[in-house]
């Protein structure tokens, strides 16, 4: 895969991450996240597999991705960045997650948001990692 499929793809996971239909989903969650998952919350929680799988799963967030960048760590794996504009919680995060292919799919491993201080920040002041 080139670093433009890969990049369109690992993105269109992100979002696919961030929809009611997967983030509901217990079952499509384990599609999205490997079996030793954990997340830096931008709450300051930390989250592992388990604590989506219950009938709530992720939980709802009305949400989208800018400046999405990738950064490959290995073959095999890849650390991917982007800003996250959270419209439920009226903020913008710094996002981070690390992707890793298991038998040809790829699932994240690791998940940190950290809140930007400046809560008038724009997309356009928003400089790629």
């Amino acid at each position: 895969m080139t670093i433009p499929d890969l990049k369109e793809h690992l993105q269109l996971l992100e979002e696919n991450l961030l929809t009611d239909e997967v983030r509901l989903d217990p079952l499509k969650l384990k599609k999205y996240l490997a079996e030793d998952f954990f997340e830096f919350g931008s709450s300051g929680h930390i989250w592992h597999m388990q604590s989506y799988l219950g009938e709530n799963g992720a939980g709802i967030i009305d949400a989208s991705i800018a400046n999405f960048s990738i950064h490959p760590l290995s073959e095999d794996i890849v650390l991917v960045t982007y800003l996250l504009e959270n419209r439920t919680r009226h903020n913008y995060s710094l996002r981070s997650s690390i992707w890793k292919i298991f038998d040809g799919v790829w699932k994240m491993v690791f998940h940190q948001g950290t809140v930007k201080a400046d809560s008038q920040i724009t997309r356009g002041d928003y400089i790629d990692c």
